[in-house]
């Protein structure tokens, strides 16, 4: 079975270091194409290049204008650095002429969960997960007065915790719930980047509704395999100044293992 999403973010190749995809408009959130989704697009295209370490463990992306759904768009990469377990690539997002996205990756191999080190001890540090209803009694992100159209919406199924389902009612900005894809596609590696930057906006349950919040910049660690098809995650911001936001995340699986980490810079358009 082919995946919405990875019919969606596959590319074809131009030549050695250029790639060609037609946006899809599905993960749209208002008019924009998604942040995670165009990174997705652009890493997708980076790991062919280094196929021996596939996996993007360690991504830090700027976000220079918004990306144009239904527009073809133009993915050029170059490897900075091929080591032995790892590779470093450069990517850059293209339309209409103009770079939309440019990446810098690390690219590795995690190939399992595994908790001991070379000598044989055990080594587990970890952030603990929120404690969160199960999804069914969760509340989807179309129920939030966010002020904007979601057609993200038709391609994933994000549930929020109900205490953080209410606009502007916290003292504090927090958002933690459920994501999954609509056609349950199994969640992965690739999948993670997409899941840091699909929920609400954790400002939200702080300001009310405030529409799109644009990405300026997003940094993504990937540490271990999710397990399962839901992914919890749990996002706050404790640096608001002006009309810039830090908003740091994480996502667990279902049976509570770290899976990623995330920090971005997002803006409040006034």
């Amino acid at each position: 079975m082919i995946y919405e999403f990875d019919r969606e973010t596959e590319s074809r190749q131009i030549s050695e270091n250029h790639w060609q995809l037609k946006l899809a408009p599905h993960w749209n959130i208002g008019t924009n194409p998604n942040g995670g989704y165009l990174l997705a697009c652009l890493l997708r295209a980076m790991a062919k290049m280094v196929p021996e370490t596939p996996h993007a463990i360690a991504t830090t992306t700027h976000y220079l204008r918004p990306g144009l759904p239904d527009t073809p768009a133009d993915l050029k990469v170059s490897i900075v650095r091929l080591g032995r377990r790892t590779a470093t690539l450069t990517g850059t997002m293209e339309q209409d002429g103009k770079p939309r996205i440019t990446c810098t990756a690390t690219f590795g191999t995690i190939d399992g969960n595994e908790e001991d080190d070379v000598a044989g001890n055990a080594r587990n540090i970890a952030l603990s997960p929120p404690d969160l209803p199960a999804p069914d009694q969760c509340t989807s992100r179309l129920e939030l007065a966010q002020a904007v159209e979601l057609p993200i919406m038709d391609r994933l199924d994000i549930r929020v915790d109900p205490q953080y389902a209410e606009s502007g009612n916290q003292d504090k900005a927090i958002m933690t719930g459920w994501v999954r894809f609509k056609d349950e596609r199994p969640a992965d590696l690739m999948a993670l980047q997409l899941f840091c930057d699909a929920f609400p906006p954790s400002i939200f349950t702080l300001y009310g509704q405030i529409g799109w919040v644009p990405t300026l910049e997003l940094s993504v660690h990937v540490r271990r395999l999710p397990e399962s098809e839901w992914i919890k995650g749990a996002f706050t911001v404790d640096d608001l100044h002006g009309d810039l936001f830090i908003e740091d995340g994480a996502l667990w699986d279902e049976s509570d293992q770290l899976v990623a980490r995330s920090r971005q810079l997002q803006m409040i358009l006034s």
